[in-house]
């Protein structure tokens, strides 16, 4: 089963964390993400609050949805605000479309305290959401 993690933006936190969660829940799965507009490297606060979790995406790097386009998928899963409309031009074909929104942990303001702790809670939303959907979609959908 294939599984693309699509976001406007820089495809360097949200979208890798996802990946990397849903992937060490099952090897099986091939498992992509790609961003509109990548950035040059994964968000190092992303890095360190993954591997505050026992997972390291440190060697992950931030693709463009280019790499991804005509090929198929049997979920399309959208991540940040706004995905679902800017998406309509990209050409990647699913069985299935999913949007899961996430705000973006690069945009919180504060201390270095207040701001690790933004991305340790959209850590574990998309990780929360991930289960759900491995437990409820993915795994029914293979029985």
């Amino acid at each position: 089963m294939k599984i693309l993690f699509l976001c406007t933006g820089g495809n360097s936190c949200r979208s890798l964390m996802a990946e990397a969660f849903l992937q060490k829940t099952d090897l099986s799965l091939e498992i992509y993400s790609a961003g509109l507009h990548p950035d040059v490297e994964t968000d190092p606060m992303a890095i360190a609050v993954m591997h505050e979790v026992g997972i390291d995406i440190s060697s992950k790097k931030p693709k463009s949805y280019k790499e991804f386009e005509g090929m198929f998928v049997d979920y399309l899963i959208t991540l940040c605000d706004g995905t679902t409309d800017k998406i309509a031009s990209v050409n990647i074909n699913a069985n299935h479309k999913i949007h899961l929104g996430f705000d973006d942990p690069k945009k919180a303001d504060g201390s270095s305290d207040y701001v690790i702790d933004i991305y340790r809670d959209i850590r574990d939303e998309i990780h929360n959401e991930l289960e759900y959907f491995y437990l409820h979609i993915l795994t029914a959908a293979s029985n």
